[in-house]
């Protein structure tokens, strides 16, 4: 198997241990999400308390599109112990990165225990986040997510990307985000406007 693909593998798990309607990755608008008709919106939005909440459910006008499992071994317990998403406002934009610990199941239904939280990146034109399809210095790695710019020549025939200007991965032991050299990061090409 191409070392490249297994990151891809790990985020149909991820989808498979219950992240229903989740995409394993994508396109997404990192605009400022604007206020579902909530009175609690203030307690919503103070990122602080989402540490330790396990979703879903998501707090109203709030889910997750997009993720993965982030392995940390290869039995059972182990393949999707933990897990990174997006946090999507109600229009469908990525506002926040989560990072979360299998917390249980509820039906076929997985559980997450938040454990970190960082700002979705701002794009730039061209450029898309990339969860669970990289590798770190050549070696797969499912807990890293980068920017890559898409708009570069022959971007339909790459393999890859580079990543440019921001990278994290999910440091499995402290379940953490912790910041990556962009220059250590490469993302495979999952297709361009969802080829």
């Amino acid at each position: 198997m191409n070392a490249l693909r297994a990151p891809a593998i790990a985020a149909l798990l991820w989808a498979a241990a219950g992240a229903v309607g989740a995409a394993p990755h994508g396109p997404h608008k990192p605009q400022e999400p604007q206020e579902p008709a909530r009175t609690d919106l203030a307690n919503a939005t103070n990122w602080a308390n989402w540490i330790g909440r396990v979703v879903p459910p998501f707090p109203e006008g709030f889910r997750s599109n997009t993720g993965g499992c982030v392995g940390s071994g290869s039995n059972a317990e182990q393949i999707c112990a933990r897990s990174i998403g997006t946090v999507d406002d109600a229009d469908d934009r990525s506002v926040r990165l989560y990072a979360a610990e299998l917390a249980g199941r509820n039906g076929n239904e997985a559980r997450w225990k938040i454990t970190d939280l960082v700002p979705y990146p701002k794009l730039q034109r061209g450029e898309r986040v990339s969860i669970s399809t990289c590798t770190v210095d050549g070696v797969a790695d499912a807990g890293a997510i980068a920017v890559v710019d898409t708009a570069v020549e022959d971007a339909q025939a790459r393999e890859t990307f580079a990543a440019v200007r921001w990278a994290v991965r999910l440091d499995r032991a402290s379940g953490r985000f912790v910041d990556l050299d962009p220059r250590q990061v490469q993302c495979y090409n999952e297709g361009i406007d969802g080829e």
